[in-house]
Order: C-alpha cells, then structure tokens, then sequence
C-alpha cells in the first residue's frame, strides 16, 4: 500500500511515490520535469517502478487555479458546507458558482475558510492523468496541507509558509488565508505579503518558513532572523531517509500524505469531479444495501410461509382428530359436510340449550312417569320442546299405559310401531310436545 502524489505545477511536474508500512511512511521514489513536457510526465507515470496496483493517487494542482475566503456558518460537517457554499458565495466570487468545485477547510472558532477552483481547469488536468490510465481519488493544492509541516513553537502567533508558488498563512496554527505568486522573484512576493499582513491587518508575521526551491536560496540580509528554511523534523527526515534537502524540496508531497492519512484532506474530487473509482464505491455500497435489504425480505418471507405451513399442518391434524371423534360418536353415519358444526348441534340437542329446557328435570319428569311396567329407556332425544323415546316394556298394555300417564307430561303423544320380541316384551318408540309447565 502506498501514495502516489503527482503535483502539477506552472514549474514543472513532481511525481512523488510513498510506501506506508503501519504508521511508517517512506519515499521511494520522486522524479521531476520541466513545464511542458506531457509526452515526458506520460512515460513517466506509465512507469512500473512508479506506480502500485492499491496506491492512492492524488493530484496536487497549482495554487494559482484556487481561490479562498472567510466564511462564518454554524456547520462543521464538510460534505453539507461543500452544498452549502455554492449558495453562500453565488455572485461574490468571479465566475458563476455552477462552474466552480467547492470544499474547506472548518476551523476552531466556529468559521472556515471556503476554497473553490473551476471545474473545467481541474477537469483537465484529472483527463490528463486519465489519458495514463491513472484516476486519482483526491485533488488539492500542497499549501493546504502545510499546517502538517509546522513546528510545535507554532501554535501560537501568525507564521507565514512559502514556495514557488504561493504563501500560506497560519494563526494559532489554523490557515488564515493563502496568496500565489506570479513574480519570478517569490521573495519579493513573499516581502509584499509580510508588509500587507502588518498594513492592512495589523499582524506581525512571527516566522517565514521556506520550502523547496526557496530553503536553498539565499535569504535576504534585511530579514535578520525571522526568515529562515523550515525546520526538517526527525519524522520528516526519516521519511526521506536523512536527506534533508529532498525532505524540504518535497515538504508539500508529504504533506499531502499526512492530510489524507488524517482525514483532513482538501478535495475537489466529489460532485461533478467524483472519480470512477468513488462512483463504483458508491454503487457497490448501494449493491450490498440493496442486497441486505432483499436477504431480510427473503427471510422476513421464509419465516412467514414456515409459519403458514406450521399453522395449516396444524389446521389439518386438527381437522383429522376432529373426523375420527365424529366416527366415534356417529359410526354410522355417512361423512358430513361440516363435521364440528354437526358435533355442536347435537350438543346443543342434548344439553337444550335452543329451547332453554333443562333437561335433567325433563328426565327426572320421565323416570317418574315410567312405572313397573317399563323396563327402560334406552334411548332419549330432547330437541328444543320436542321429545322422542325409545325403550322396552314388559307388555304391549304397558305401552298403553304409559302413552296415559305421559299426558300430563306432554302434548300430542303418539307412539310408534310396537315390535313384540321373542321373550314376550315390547321395544316401543314413543313422541310428544312438552307442556308449558312441564318444562
């Protein structure tokens, strides 16, 4: 795993290619061109001991394509001001804002400082890489990762960074605001920024430090002790393995490298500029959600149709135990259409529950009227107010006996064939209406 920084810049090209290895980052390689030469910085990055299949590449574009300026809005979510800011600064910058990418930089006292460039410029030098089969993921400017490089004495006070291209300004170890530089003589540039800072502003620029081309010029006799090369720390030298030179000719790649390893990193790649690679991502975590989504519907169904089988394999078992009790009580009778509702009118039949009869005082009545001559009941239906018995007596007068004395008990009593068996007695069947006061 590594980084790959390109920086394009009105000098020249620098590809600058670090190998991260836990919390240790090493440069192992940074080659240099002239400005102008694409055919020489295409080879370059096609080169294989240039580039890593998993490195992230970043673009670090001149400062020059960049503006920036104070804002102050009660939001600290970076994605949400990147929305936001275009609104904000619609017919204060000088282009139109629709053809401008935004980002910055939130910073402790509640304001950012707000950094746009133009989509077209940045557009082009992303199709540049891209013509080498390169998509970078991030796209910034080196000066606004330099509050990495600061010394520890700079948390307090206002210091001033400085390379070729341009200054930035730090206070209390936050970015105050950032110029370029189109002069061939930076530090006069660099003069200019001091004395306006103290003019215009009222600051005094604590410290100047000086990156790359400009730590190895001479410094100007006037600045006594306040200009000087920035201070190489052991970590940064480390990185380019006790080179202190190439440590502050490339200062800003690594930089780069610390911003993003932080998460504060300046990107324009997003919106308009989102690379492929940033899309595919979106697209795959869009896949997977979907996937997961569909995955918990198909369980949430599972589990309902595992349900339904439970609950209609039930149902059926019921239905069959509810079948072999109808066979039990009625043997003989064919299979009925509704086998419980069937079971339930006759429990209703002998409990009499239509009529509101009880029916143990209906029997109690019977038993009474049954004399001697009766040898028993062997079958009762009460069915509302309606009566009907079957038994045996002793003799075929005895049936006539009981037809009587069952008047006073029921209305309409008639009785059915008397058969005579073989022993003498009677099997009868006897109907009838039960009076009002008999019920």
């Amino acid at each position: 795993m590594g980084f790959l920084i390109i920086e394009l810049l009105r000098r020249g090209a620098i590809a600058t290619r670090f190998r991260v290895s836990g919390r240790t980052v090493i440069c192992e390689e940074s080659e240099e061109l002239p400005a102008g030469d694409e055919a020489g910085l295409l080879q370059l990055l096609h080169s294989p001991s240039l580039r890593r299949e998993n490195d992230t590449v970043i673009l670090a574009v001149d400062p020059a394509l960049l503006s920036c300026r104070e804002t102050a809005l009660p939001l600290t979510d970076k994605r949400k001001l990147r929305e936001i800011l275009p609104l904000e600064l619609k017919g204060e910058t000088a282009c139109d804002t629709d053809d401008q990418i935004f980002d910055s930089i939130v910073r402790g006292n509640g304001t950012q400082l707000a950094v746009w460039g133009g989509k077209r410029e940045l557009s082009a030098r992303i199709e540049l890489l891209q013509t080498a089969g390169i998509d970078p993921q991030g796209v910034t400017a080196s000066l606004l990762a330099w509050r990495h490089l600061l010394p520890p004495d700079a948390a307090g006070g206002t210091f001033l960074v400085a390379d070729p291209s341009g200054a930035a300004i730090y206070r209390d170890g936050e970015l105050l605001f950032f110029r370029t530089f189109w002069s061939p003589e930076p530090m006069t540039d660099i003069r200019q920024t001091v004395m306006a800072l103290e003019l215009t502003e009222g600051v005094n620029v604590a410290r100047v430090y000086l990156l790359g081309e400009l730590a190895g010029m001479p410094i100007p006799a006037e600045t006594g002790d306040v200009w000087m090369p920035l201070p190489v720390s052991t970590e940064l030298e480390g990185v380019f393995g006790g080179d202190r030179r190439l440590a502050l000719l490339r200062a800003g790649a690594w930089a780069i490298v610390r911003a993003a390893r932080k998460g504060d990193l300046v990107n324009f790649r997003h919106g308009d500029l989102a690379s492929a690679s940033d899309s595919l991502r979106v697209r795959k975590k869009l896949f997977v959600s979907a996937f997961l989504a569909a995955l918990a519907l198909l369980i949430i169904f599972a589990d309902l149709g595992l349900r339904y089988e439970f609950v209609r394999k039930d149902l059926d078992s019921l239905d069959k135990s509810i079948g072999t009790v109808y066979r039990e009580i009625f043997p003989n009778r064919k299979k009925a259409m509704d086998e419980v509702g069937e079971v339930k009118s006759e429990i209703r039949k002998l409990s009499g529950i239509s009529a509101g009869v009880p029916p143990l005082a209906v029997l109690k009545k019977l038993a009474e009227i049954k004399g001697n001559d009766i040898l028993g009941f062997y079958e009762t239906e009460i069915d509302g107010d309606q009566v009907r018995l079957k038994g045996d007596a002793a003799t075929i007068q005895a049936v006539t006996d009981l037809k009587n004395r069952a008047g006073s008990l029921l209305n309409g009593v008639e009785v059915g064939e008397i058969k005579t068996k073989p022993d003498g007695s009677s099997s009868f069947s006897l109907r009838g209406t039960l009076k009002e006061g008999g019920r």
